[in-house]
């Protein structure tokens, strides 16, 4: 499989070099969005966190105001229910005519959680990143009413009238714990690493397709970030 670029775009020029922009910058992120469609990257990473523009939104003026460029929309389970999470990336991917896959971010801050009212431990996390998966992968393809009785989330008689563009929108996982490996081998398409050396990322690559092969699924994509200083 060739290799794929993936940026991350800002909604303003807030920068560890340009520090102090905040909000969205509508003419900033446009520019930027384009930039990169022109230059050739397949995804921009939009990013998530509690005090920034939201991600959702900001995922939909992307693919809006590109051709090619996908969007690879980072979420944190537990914001929002899962059932809402299905539609709302089925709906996008419609609009983004399948340029749309979506990273799952268990989250590794307990500060940063606790900001959203979440309490749950690292461990409890990447549980629910688990359910969260495989009730997003139910609502986009099951015909008829589903009940999902786990130990995050429970329902009943849950149906969807919308389908994702795609046949199944991408699900990457990320993080660099025994539960992301889990979690990202067992239900991920794509894994997220950062730029470690070459050693210690091949033992985590090897880590998640060890849990792969576990169940018996395709080995997930690798995708790692970077962050090239030109001088």
């Amino acid at each position: 499989m060739p290799a794929e670029f993936i940026s991350a775009i800002n909604p303003n020029a807030d920068s560890d070099t340009n520090p102090g922009s905040s909000g969205f910058d509508r003419d900033y992120a446009r520019r930027y969005a384009r930039a990169l469609d022109d230059g050739g990257f397949d995804y921009t990473l939009v990013a998530y966190h509690s005090s920034r523009a939201d991600a959702n939104q900001f995922a939909q003026f992307v693919v809006n105001e590109t051709e090619h460029l996908k969007a690879m929309l980072a979420h944190r389970p537990g914001v929002i229910f899962p059932t809402h999470a299905a539609r709302m990336f089925a709906t996008l991917d419609q609009i983004a005519a399948g340029r749309l896959a979506v990273h799952i971010i268990s989250g590794g801050n307990d500060a940063e959680q606790r900001r959203e009212g979440d309490y749950l431990s690292k461990e409890q996390r990447y549980e629910r990143s688990d359910e969260y998966i495989r009730i997003l992968r139910r609502a986009w393809t099951e015909t008829g009413e589903f009940s999902f009785h786990g130990r995050h989330y429970r329902f009943e008689n849950f149906r969807s009238d919308v389908r994702p563009h795609q046949e199944l929108i991408p699900i990457s996982v990320g993080g660099s714990s025994e539960a992301a490996y889990r979690v990202g081998g067992r239900l991920g398409d794509i894994f997220g690493l950062w730029g470690e050396p070459l050693r210690e990322t091949a033992e985590q690559i090897a880590a998640v397709h060890a849990h792969a092969d576990a169940v018996g699924r395709p080995r997930p994509r690798i995708w790692v970030s970077f962050r090239p200083i030109i001088a």
